[in-house]
């Protein structure tokens, strides 16, 4: 048996990672928490339902430790790098057995966090050295294992894949391309379409072999054209390279396709989005109809590209309406129309793809239930932008007693207050600088030219989100893809107040922290 079998033979490992549908509990430092885990796997001192729920519990900590450490904050660093020497501690002391090193790889990917070689390397290792305990084939148990996550995660392709990818996160990619494979001949259609995730997987070897195990069993089975067409959507999403793979895989499943079948598209309500915030984080949104219940259709956004989406079901209208007044709490959210959707959608795909780094597969969830067509990456620039948004206004809003209007109105908007840099390299730049006043002439002499054009494109993307769908536009949209342009040019930093007011509110958060 080959390595690959080898690490899947203690099949009822997967039975034990299936959901749980438990809540989550009160927060906790997240390294006690961490520790007193590692402490119970180690003494086995919990039962299976004690287990449970500091599982939970410790999956939220980390999450909302990995979103503080995203925002800047050195404490929540720390805190991830005290939780990663605690784990290779445990390793090298074999504290943890095959279902805890499975475990520890589904919360760490399910909480955002990389999965350290380390853990793989363990998880392998144990796997591999495992005797077989189990009677029967080894295959068919695996599939009857998977086959119950489908129908424990409600028949739903796009959550039955992430339950898989985090399940295989601990994993290396020869295993999981393994499981692709054995997934595939069992013929389930729910599988199948969860398999098609694993295209946009983030390890090229992962997708090519997805790929290649749908291609082999459009030979043998007939070929659901709804699978076909997320192939075809998630197409332009990729690099050449891996577009490749996919055409393969395409061109051998239309060979034996079965006739589309028709879904009914719930109904528009509305249209939100968001304006950038410091990170460049922004979110859209959209209520929707279908029945007699609500869902509400959601995208975050970052730099990279599209960073998650999610659509929430089976809402009702009460629930729903709380839902979007708490989002429009956090920044200025404008309605837009579809077209502005997809447009926003189209620029975060750009980054994915420049970033080498493809979006989640269910923005393709997103993306199907809200009807748009075939979304392509858009790369236009900010500079692009910002003279679509400027084209065909008259010549006394854009002249320069205009754009001098724009930076002292954009320095004293309200959603300009929540712009500032933090991170390591800043934190490292400023540190040895006592005076606020120094700080702030060292970010804008060093730091800040580099980020010309991050904060160009911010400020063309909220200018866009603020213009929102043209019926009733945020009135600083002007101001601000003004401002945006002097910020895309070669005009010195000191001379544009919005860069200095960054600069200023960098240093007071730092000079807060430390």
């Amino acid at each position: 048996m080959d390595l690959a079998l080898d690490l899947f033979k203690n099949l009822d490992l997967l039975k034990m990672l299936a959901p749980s549908g438990l809540e989550l509990f009160g927060v906790e430092d997240p390294v006690d928490q961490f520790s007193e885990y590692l402490e119970a796997c180690s003494h086995r001192t919990l039962d299976d339902d004690e287990k449970s729920e500091l599982l939970a519990e410790l999956l939220e900590s980390l999450s909302e430790l990995k979103i503080d450490s995203n925002g800047g904050d050195p404490d929540a660093r720390d805190k991830i790098q005290a939780i990663y020497d605690l784990l290779d501690d445990a390793i090298e002391g074999h504290l943890l057995q095959v279902p805890d090193l499975m475990m520890m790889g589904k919360i760490l990917s399910d909480a955002g966090w990389v999965i350290p070689d380390s853990l793989k390397q363990a998880t392998a290792k144990a796997l591999e050295a495992s005797p077989p305990e189990m009677e029967g084939d080894t295959e068919a148990d695996l599939v009857s294992s998977l086959l119950g996550v489908a129908d424990q995660a409600g028949q739903n392709p796009f959550d039955v894949y992430e339950y898989l990818n985090s399940v295989l996160a601990c994993f290396p990619p020869e295993a999981a391309a393994m499981l692709l494979s054995v997934l595939i001949v069992a013929n389930n259609a729910v599988v199948n379409q969860a398999v098609a995730g694993f295209l946009l997987h983030r390890d090229a070897a992962i997708a090519q072999s997805g790929a290649g195990a749908l291609a082999a069993s459009a030979s043998k089975n007939p070929v659901q054209s709804s699978l076909i067409e997320r192939l075809v959507r998630m197409r332009p999403w990729l690099p050449q390279d891996r577009q490749a793979h996919i055409d393969t895989a395409i061109k051998a499943m239309r060979l034996n396709a079965l006739p589309p079948e028709k879904t009914e598209l719930p109904k528009i309500i509305k249209c939100y989005a968001s304006v950038c915030d410091g990170s460049g984080t922004r979110s859209l949104f959209v209520t929707r109809r279908i029945g007699g219940h609500y869902q509400i259709a959601a995208v975050m956004m970052k730099p990279a590209g599209v960073a998650d989406a999610m659509v929430i079901s089976e809402l009702p209208k009460s629930e729903m309406d709380a839902i979007v007044r708490e989002m429009k709490s956090s920044l200025p959210v404008m309605e837009m129309d579809l077209a502005g959707i997809s447009r926003l959608l189209a620029f975060a795909i750009a980054d994915n793809f420049t970033q080498e780094t493809p979006p989640p597969f269910k923005l393709l969830e997103v993306v199907e239930s809200l009807g748009i067509g075939p979304l392509h990456p858009d790369h236009a620039q900010a500079e692009e932008i910002i003279n679509c948004l400027l084209a065909g206004l008259p010549a006394e809003q854009t002249n320069s007693t205009a754009v001098a209007k724009a930076h002292a109105d954009i320095y004293d908007s309200e959603f300009s207050y929540h712009w500032f840099e933090a991170g390591e390299v800043v934190e490292a730049l400023l540190y040895p600088i006592k005076s606020s006043k120094q700080r702030v002439a060292k970010l804008l002499k060093v730091y800040l030219p580099e980020r010309r054009v991050f904060w160009a494109r911010q400020c063309a993307i909220s200018a866009l989100v603020m213009h929102g769908d043209g019926k009733a536009p945020d009135a600083s949209w002007k101001q601000l893809a003004l401002v945006g342009r002097d910020i895309a040019s070669d005009l010195p930093l000191n001379q544009i107040p919005l860069m200095k007011k960054i600069a200023e509110a960098s240093v007071q958060a730092f000079e807060q922290r430390f």
